[in-house]
């Protein structure tokens, strides 16, 4: 499962929560999108909050990460399917959640707002979600060629960001898959790829998260290897 979003920067993720996934954005998701789960949440830093209910639920949730900056999420201590959950989470917050996918859910302010000194208009909803769709499968199809980055069965969180020219930029891993040739492997793969340059307008940089679904690949059926 996969998970992209934006990042500001000054939060390191230190657990795998990863599983931010399903593929986000970049969903292989293994939860049913319909299916009530039991959450205890207590209110905490939003972006804490997002993380649990991302491993709770197995959906995939991204935002900017500035976003999340300075917000507390709602308690959650009930029985919800997924969506009506992260609602009463960002209850009170000021964000909102889109629905992009199965699975997958993008976080943006309820209110329009000034844009940023340098970072130019919001993008329209409808284009946004064009292009951190398109982001997501770029980077599935990446790792899904290479049997050993498929993903299915680990975790992890990488950070990079895109040039003007699609080219990606700057790759970090903020916490590895427990495997060191992976993790090299992984931060091969983003160095040497190329996106659709629409991408370098997102809220750079980008957070990547892979996390496990309990199957060997979550790639579909694949050619076998010659």
């Amino acid at each position: 499962m996969f998970d992209v979003r934006g990042l500001n920067g000054h939060h390191a993720i230190r657990t795998w929560r990863l599983a931010i996934a399903g593929w986000l954005l970049l969903a292989f998701a293994a939860a049913a999108q319909d299916g009530v789960h039991a959450y205890d949440i207590p209110a905490q830093p939003l972006e804490q909050a997002i993380e649990r209910f991302s491993v709770i639920s197995g959906w995939s949730v991204m935002y900017p990460g500035e976003l999340a900056a300075g917000r507390n999420s709602h308690a959650l201590r009930e029985s919800l399917a997924p969506l009506p959950a992260l609602q009463v989470l960002l209850q009170d917050s000021g964000i909102k959640a889109e629905v992009i996918g199965d699975q997958r859910v993008v976080l943006r302010r309820s209110t329009s707002s000034t844009a940023k000194p340098g970072v130019g208009p919001e993008l329209p909803d409808a284009e946004r979600r064009r292009r951190y769709g398109g982001l997501q499968q770029r980077l599935r199809a990446a790792f899904c060629n290479d049997p050993e980055l498929a993903p299915g069965r680990y975790a992890a969180t990488l950070r990079f960001s895109v040039g003007s020219d699609g080219q990606v930029h700057s790759p970090e891993l903020l916490s590895g898959s427990g495997n060191a040739r992976r993790d090299a492997r992984l931060l091969q793969a983003l160095q040497a790829l190329t996106v659709a340059a629409d991408a370098a307008a997102l809220p750079q940089p980008v957070t990547l998260q892979i996390r496990p679904s309990g199957a060997d690949h979550d790639c579909g059926r694949r050619a076998p290897l010659p």
